[in-house]
């Protein structure tokens, strides 16, 4: 059996003093009405200075247009996917983040202001664009890397492999010397090995950095990706172009055939789809790439920074390639119900 109590209000006083989040209290125009000790911290003001100032003294733009957004929401009555975050600039001209929880203050039925708890989180944000940052030096740099190998598997392996095809099929089809059958058929054999080796090496050279995509360009790179390994597997392939095509940064063209080339390899060896359609859209603020199958599906993390954990690396792969050209990737998966990939990438 639970027994009710009531907290008496100093207790309410010892929690507001003593909590470790900062907790501010403002009026309906911004006026600071209450804020704790940790709140002081966090700002670099005194508890005196912030009692009577407006939050429009510490908050930047992009963080009190944010403020005014929740405040209409809450005053709405909508639901907040809280926490959001704030850009604090401290009493020393230092910037911090803090993640926030807003809450509207209602005395005597009547809304007086808000009620903000926060929580900075600058030092962890800190670490978080480090990892990101790092982890697009990587990708660069695997970048770079396939495209030296693939050079060098094109110039200095496939070259080479030619040259033996050639000359084994000059030695199977001449005349003079005279070979035995046994001997002639040991080279034709010896002349397909090598005609097969080099075509899994172009392969290889291709998937590492396909020629294509530098010659004649993305929208080109991504029809050859739908002839050749979707088709031949038996799924129904469509590529459409919607608005008018237009040049794109080298990277932003590689980062995007990067991402259409992993979800067609999941389409191909995970969804069990019939049909994939690949569609870019040029628009006046933004290109999108749409990768959308008919498969199986799955279900999908509530954030998509939690598919690494899950095992897909792939998928997670797809959202720091989007991240490295300043674009966003959304999923949408249901079992059963296919998965599209799209991904925004700001002009």
């Amino acid at each position: 059996m639970r027994t009710r109590f009531k907290l008496p209000e100093q207790g309410y006083e010892y929690l507001f003093e003593n909590v470790t989040d900062a907790i501010l209290v403002h009026d309906m125009s911004g006026n600071i009405m209450a804020a704790n000790e940790a709140c002081g911290k966090l700002t670099g003001y005194s508890r005196k200075e912030l009692i009577g100032s407006n939050v429009r003294e510490f908050l930047t733009d992009r963080s009190l247009g944010l403020a005014k957004e929740v405040q209409d929401r809450l005053l709405n009555g909508e639901s907040l996917e809280e926490p959001y975050e704030w850009k604090l600039l401290r009493k020393d001209g230092v910037t911090r983040i803090a993640k926030i929880a807003s809450s509207l203050v209602i005395i005597d039925k009547e809304v007086k202001g808000f009620q903000h708890i926060a929580r900075d989180v600058t030092e962890e944000r800190q670490l978080q664009e480090n990892t990101r940052f790092f982890t697009q030096l990587c990708i660069r740099a695997q970048e770079r890397e396939r495209e030296r190998i693939a050079l060098e598997l094109h110039d200095d392996v496939a070259q080479p492999l030619l040259l033996l095809s050639q000359r084994l099929d000059a030695i199977t089809t001449s005349t003079r010397p005279k070979l035995s059958k046994l001997l002639r058929e040991k080279m034709g054999d010896l002349r397909i090995l090598s005609n097969e080796a080099l075509e899994r090496l172009r392969l290889c050279a291709r998937d590492l950095r396909p020629r294509i995509l530098d010659d004649l360009g993305l929208i080109a790179a991504l029809e050859w990706m739908v002839d050749e390994p979707i088709e031949k597997q038996g799924i129904d392939g469509h590529v459409e172009v919607v608005g008018s095509e237009r040049s794109m940064p080298d990277e932003v063209q590689l980062m995007l055939f990067r991402i259409a080339q992993e979800a067609l390899n999941n389409v191909r060896r995970h969804a069990e789809a019939t049909c994939v359609w690949i569609t870019m859209e040029f628009g006046d603020s933004e290109i999108t790439l749409t990768v959308k199958d008919n498969g199986k599906g799955f279900e999908l993390p509530e954030k998509v920074e939690e598919l690494a954990s899950m095992g897909k690396l792939g998928l997670a792969g797809m959202q720091e390639r989007a991240l490295l050209i300043g674009g966003k990737l959304t999923l949408q998966s249901e079992p059963h119900k296919g998965t599209t990939v799209k991904v925004e990438v700001p002009i």
